[in-house]
């Protein structure tokens, strides 16, 4: 992006309860402008453990420390 343009990211996290387990997907976009628009597809993942879920919400918010964004 050209320099002075804002970044952001979205992560959404959406729980679908199902007979026995929860269905989670993590969906992330890390390419986007200040009004949310993004030229990169997402990136979506599944879970049944919301532990794993909460490792890729982590993955995610710890890509922007480990990039100085």
């Amino acid at each position: 992006m050209p320099a002075g343009t804002a970044r952001a990211g979205v992560c959404i996290v959406r729980v679908e309860p199902q007979k026995g387990y929860l269905l989670i997907t993590v969906t992330t976009n890390r390419a986007l402008n200040r009004d949310l628009h993004s030229a990169t597809a997402e990136h979506v993942r599944k879970f049944s453990d919301p532990e794993r879920a909460m490792e890729a919400v982590a993955e995610f918010l710890g890509s922007y420390q480990r990039n100085g964004e």
